[in-house]
């Protein structure tokens, strides 16, 4: 049961700090602080337009392979990537064949 409270003076630049990266990992301020406090470095959450991305790209795999689709699945590759890291681009080279 947690029924202890830890008290900590920060600035307001840190407590903004800490509310922005919990909220990128989809946790409460007091979950964030316990998670790192106890050595252990939760993951960001993924935004749900990176799921509606994944979904567009799985339905892309159902048809068959043209040069068309190719460049469709690298665009959403593209896109996925942004938002998941942003600032880093990779070049994603074009499929030889559907096979």
């Amino acid at each position: 049961m947690k029924d202890l409270r830890i008290v900590a003076r920060v600035t307001e630049r840190e407590k903004n700090q800490i509310a922005a990266l919990s909220k990128r990992c989809g946790l409460s301020q007091t979950d964030y602080i316990r998670q790192r406090a106890l050595d252990y470095e939760p993951g960001t959450a993924l935004p749900d337009n990176f799921f509606a991305l994944f979904e567009k790209l799985d339905a892309l795999t159902e048809k068959p392979f043209s040069p068309e689709v190719n460049a469709a699945a690298l665009a959403l590759m593209s896109d996925m990537e942004k938002l998941i890291a942003p600032g880093k681009e990779t070049q994603w080279p074009p499929q030889a064949s559907g096979r």
